[in-house]
């Protein structure tokens, strides 16, 4: 016979944020979400012109190289992440104010932005990550296509998300704090029939 289950969001209020648990179909976990606590996140764009400059000067000062659009790129416990062209996103658990760190390497080079307090993220496994995403996202998500080291700024279930693949394995989600809520419930919904473990906090 079936396995049936109620729906996991029935009793939830729809702006509360699903509490840490399993979800859905037991003894399976197709997909697990875990929150990264502690990242300082920063956006960075070029003065006009000095987009070269920048390029050497990242490689020069933090050992790593500006990614293209769509691409991401890591060096230890930092990020980069090419959101469009010209704009790139930092992220890194190491440094307690990645933007300082930018800011100081780079001078008037570029305009950078704290965003530690705006996003949130979250850390997806599972054999069954991309079928979960699939059911919101506009863009191909086939994990044959879209590679470690790729990277999106895209739309899930109409939320907006940067989306990028570390490595084969782990898949990385940041949204804007204020759509936690949503997104999670969209996570939980969509990946119930595999599976799913929220964690609280990694």
């Amino acid at each position: 016979m079936a396995e049936h289950w109620s729906h996991p969001l029935d009793t939830l209020p729809f702006d509360t944020v699903p509490p840490a648990g399993h979800y859905g179909v037991a003894d399976m976990t197709g997909v697990a979400a875990r929150r990264i606590e502690g990242l300082s996140i920063a956006t960075l764009a070029p003065a006009r012109g000095a987009e070269a400059a920048i390029t050497e000067t990242m490689r020069q000062a933090l050992a790593m190289e500006l990614p293209g659009a769509s691409r991401a790129v890591f060096a230890g416990a930092r990020t980069l992440i090419g959101t469009a062209p010209g704009r790139w996103l930092a992220l890194s658990s190491l440094d307690r104010d990645i933007a300082g760190t930018l800011r100081a390497a780079l001078g008037p080079l570029a305009a950078i932005t704290d965003q530690s307090d705006a996003f949130i993220a979250l850390d997806l496994a599972g054999p069954k990550v991309a079928d979960t995403l699939a059911k919101g996202a506009l863009i191909d998500l086939d994990p044959r296509v879209f590679l470690p080291g790729m990277a999106a700024t895209t739309v899930l279930a109409h939320i907006g998300i940067t989306l990028w693949r570390r490595e084969e394995a782990t898949w990385r989600l940041l949204v804007a704090r204020s759509f936690e809520a949503a997104l999670l419930r969209f996570l939980v919904s969509s990946a119930a029939e595999y599976g799913f473990e929220l964690d609280a906090r990694g």
